[in-house]
């Protein structure tokens, strides 16, 4: 199948899952992975994307997990640090959902060295980071590191504001 009909049918999961059709979404979705044996594609990057937010609207914390993480080496291997940096951010955003607070702490905080390091001056992608571990903390019942946190993600909000 060439590439301009998997990405069809991606578009036709999308779709799907804007319309709230999850478990079509899903099918589909994994219909183009099939198809698409490309890790380093673009195209197959964003389709293990998708699937990770479609399993992640549907409860299934260990599906979405499982994409991210997917995701987050492939776009490694490929040099796409912008979508390695979005896998990561949702991969926290799983942990929190799922109440394993630890886990996103330290996957947080990875988040926030790692974005540190390789997107210095994406201040929005910065206070995104912090505000999610103020989440984190705020869920845990950590009022300090709430606090710390969420001071952090003002002061990156206001930098990136003034950019």
């Amino acid at each position: 199948m060439k590439t301009d009909q998997i990405q069809a049918l991606a578009y036709q999961a999308l779709s799907k899952h804007e319309a709230g059709e999850f478990q079509s979404a899903e099918i589909l979705f994994l219909e183009a992975l099939y198809l698409l044996d490309d890790k380093e594609n673009n195209l197959y990057q964003m389709i293990v994307y998708g699937l990770g937010i479609n399993y992640a609207k549907q409860g299934n914390y260990d599906g979405a997990r499982g994409c991210f993480e997917e995701g987050r080496m492939n776009a490694r291997k490929a040099q796409n640090i912008p979508h390695e940096l979005e896998m990561h951010h949702q991969l926290v955003v799983i942990m929190r959902e799922s109440g394993e607070y630890e886990a996103a702490e330290v996957l947080s905080m990875e988040e926030i060295s790692y974005r540190k390091e390789q997107a210095p001056d994406d201040f929005e992608g910065l206070a995104v980071a912090y505000l999610e571990a103020a989440k984190i903390y705020k869920l845990w019942e950590k009022q300090s590191k709430f606090e710390k946190m969420i001071e952090k993600a003002r002061y990156y909000t206001e930098k990136a504001n003034n950019k």
